[in-house]
């Protein structure tokens, strides 16, 4: 049996991380001095009052030891491991969890950069999880992954750039993007990086941008959002009246994506067949 081990940005609720065998690994964060994990998207308690009412808070990726106790868990259990994670580029998890399968020296531990966050990350678990139960090995999953993972697009708009500019997690974005006079920024994760895409005037413009790079070729979205979720549903009535039959998921995300993009964000993530 092939065991996920992801971490916590992947946002799945307890339930489906248990349906799927999947097992996640917490990532701290701080805030004023008080040590907090985030751990499933439903299990997270009302962090949005916490970090509203805050002055201070920061992230910090996994340390080796939790990675180790997960893996060593499963080992001991005979199953092997397929560890996904968050972009590499985006924070130090990657190379927590492959120092931490380094130790083990068990070839059984394999480690992949998904090079995305949130609804990009989940998606590709998603699939992940669909090959292992068709049968393949853990060698094979993972040569597969990285196709897959080209079919993968994350674009995401946030209320203020500040948060993502003060977390240094900023590829190639223009430092004059504004988030003001009603003037957003549409951002994609791509290559592992936040870039900047285009601007939008206006809730309908944003809508618009976020949804025009579906196709027919389109086969599953995730529609992430953080505080008011009315742009989130709005999306979703859009997607379900042009393809009623898409599958389409609502989710928030949680405190660390919280604290690095802001309490007012929204994300749209598909996967292409």
């Amino acid at each position: 049996m092939i065991t996920i081990v992801t971490d916590s940005s992947s946002y799945f609720k307890k339930s489906e991380a248990q349906e799927l065998g999947i097992k996640v690994v917490p990532i701290n964060y701080t805030v004023d001095g008080q040590n907090f994990w985030e751990t499933y998207r439903d299990q997270n308690g009302d962090f949005e009052s916490l970090l509203k009412g805050s002055r201070v808070y920061t992230t910090a990726h996994p340390n080796m030891s939790a990675f180790l106790s997960a893996f060593e868990e499963e080992l001991h259990n005979g199953n092997e491991v397929l560890c996904i994670t968050i972009s590499s580029r985006l924070s130090g998890t990657y190379g927590t969890a492959h120092a931490a399968a380094k130790q083990t020296e068990n070839e059984n531990i394999a480690v992949f950069d998904s090079l995305f966050t949130g609804g990009g990350l989940y998606l590709l678990i998603k699939e992940a999880r669909k090959l292992i139960d068709s049968g393949l090995g853990l060698n094979e999953v993972l040569s597969e992954l990285p196709a897959i993972r080209d079919k993968i697009t994350v674009s995401f708009s946030v209320d203020d750039m500040t948060p993502l500019r003060n977390s240094g997690r900023i590829g190639f974005v223009r430092m004059s993007v504004a988030t003001y006079l009603n003037i957003k920024p549409i951002l994609l994760c791509k290559d592992g990086a936040v870039v900047s895409d285009s601007v939008a005037h206006g809730s309908k413009e944003i809508i618009k941008k976020m949804t025009e790079r579906l196709s027919v070729d389109t086969q599953e979205v995730v529609i992430n959002y953080i505080g008011d979720n009315r742009m989130a549903t709005n999306i979703y009535h859009v997607i379900k009246e042009a393809t009623p039959d898409m599958p389409v998921a609502l989710q928030n995300i949680g405190p660390v994506l919280g604290i690095h993009l802001g309490l007012k964000a929204i994300g749209v993530s598909f996967i292409d067949k």
